[in-house]
């Protein structure tokens, strides 16, 4: 996907300002569009001004994380085929018209069309900004990019709250989604304007399959580095995100008799060290040249912390915090495997093979937060629950055994060709 590595080395390498210029400003960009799309899927879902029920209203703001999931592979086989550079600048106003469907709404039917809507468009964008790294960055940095990348999707699930809550007080929820709308619009413009799909040095991709993008999955999901990466990501980011988005708060308040908010701040910690260690891990990994060590690190941490979760007679306190953040920086395993996905994959299928990974670890989260509940609600406890992220997380530090090294370095040229 890059070219870099065979011509003139990064962006940062290259002699002229105005391609420094080029693709921070492209990056920029694109950050917005992705930072836009985290505003859909934790801004709130509607008023109770559309005459619905709270059961209802949670299945309206489910349907972006469903379509965002569905969408994700079909997502990545579009990329793959026609580039970043319209495929997010479509998305970006795919993302506008859901919010702008849920603007203008005055019935729930009619409602659900914005986060269906949104969630096809964020999934776009994200593929497409992976896509984008790839071909502007040295592959030996790729690891730092992926890892601001989750940074700063991080960061808009850790601040989304209070900014809406303030904008909710001075403008209505249909005038807050009318704003994300036109912003929507214009980053769109912004995408075709300024994101360039590669580097000028760098010719157009060969090796597209004769079949087409359908080829293209074929070839992902028959390439054999896929699958250990992505039990290895459902055992650290899965079973964390399954649990920081629904069980996190309850074990603390049923357990340990936390309140609401004193609970909160139990998965806000963990979600912030997910942040910083995404970035961290990337950081380290590209510094060492080395994808492996990371992902067996990653992994024993995340068994670690489920066990402590599940046995060790654990206190709230510094006790619990620990456990919590311990599983949280696990996750940032992702930063990692995303970078060694894509360097153990020909550069012409890496989108999708990067969708179907992250598809895959979205569902596996899905599928946990109810199988979490039913451990519960069956009589067994709290403890065989969390014995269920014990064997999910075993099951994907196995997976890691499986895993080639890439040594920070994108599969050869005539590979790519093969």
């Amino acid at each position: 996907m890059s070219c870099t590595a065979s011509t003139t080395g990064s962006w940062i390498r290259f002699s002229v300002p105005s391609h420094r210029i080029r693709v921070l400003t492209g990056s920029s960009v694109l950050a917005g569009c992705f930072l836009l799309g985290f505003f859909h899927r934790f801004a709130p879902a509607t008023s109770a001004d559309l005459g619905a029920d709270g059961a209802t209203l949670g299945a309206l703001a489910a349907w972006h994380f469903w379509m965002y999931t569905v969408a994700q592979i079909p997502a990545g086989m579009l990329v793959d085929r026609y580039d970043t550079r319209w495929c997010v600048a479509v998305g970006s106003l795919v993302t506008a018209a859901g919010s702008f469907a849920l603007a203008s709404a005055q019935s729930v039917v009619v409602a659900s069309v914005g986060p269906v809507l949104t969630g096809a468009g964020l999934s776009v964008v994200f593929v497409g900004i992976m896509k984008y790294n790839a071909a502007w960055f040295r592959p030996e940095s790729y690891g730092l990019v992926t890892g601001v990348t989750m940074l700063l999707a991080t960061c808009g699930a850790v601040i989304a709250g209070s900014p809406t809550a303030w904008l909710l007080e001075r403008y209505s929820w249909r005038e807050v989604f009318a704003i994300a709308a036109a912003a929507g619009v214009v980053l769109s413009v912004a995408v075709a304007v300024v994101v360039r799909n590669r580097p000028p040095q760098c010719p157009v991709e060969a090796g597209i399959p004769s079949g087409g993008a359908w080829a293209g999955l074929r070839t992902a999901l028959r390439r054999r580095e896929l699958w250990p990466l992505l039990l290895a990501t459902v055992g650290t980011n899965g079973t964390f995100c399954a649990f920081a988005r629904l069980w996190g708060v309850p074990l603390l308040t049923e357990t340990r008799g936390l309140s609401n908010t004193a609970a909160a701040g139990y998965t806000t910690a963990a979600l912030a060290v997910y942040g910083v260690g995404c970035l961290a891990i990337g950081v380290w990994s590209d510094r060492v040249g080395r994808r492996k060590p990371f992902l067996l690190a990653t992994s024993g941490m995340a068994v670690a912390g489920w066990v402590g979760l599940a046995v060790l007679p654990w206190d709230s306190g510094w006790q619990g915090i620990g456990l919590y953040t311990l599983v949280g920086a696990a996750a940032s395993h992702v930063t990692v495997s995303f970078a060694a996905l894509k360097e153990s994959v020909p550069a012409h299928i890496a989108a999708t093979a990067l969708a179907v990974l992250n598809a895959g670890v979205f569902a596996a989260s899905a599928a946990l937060q109810p199988l979490f509940g039913l451990v519960v609600d069956s009589g067994s406890g709290w403890g065989w629950a969390l014995a269920l992220m014990v064997g999910v997380a075993v099951v994907g530090l196995i997976a890691v055994r499986y895993s080639r090294e890439t040594w920070c370095s994108p599969l050869p040229t005539d590979s790519d060709r093969a």
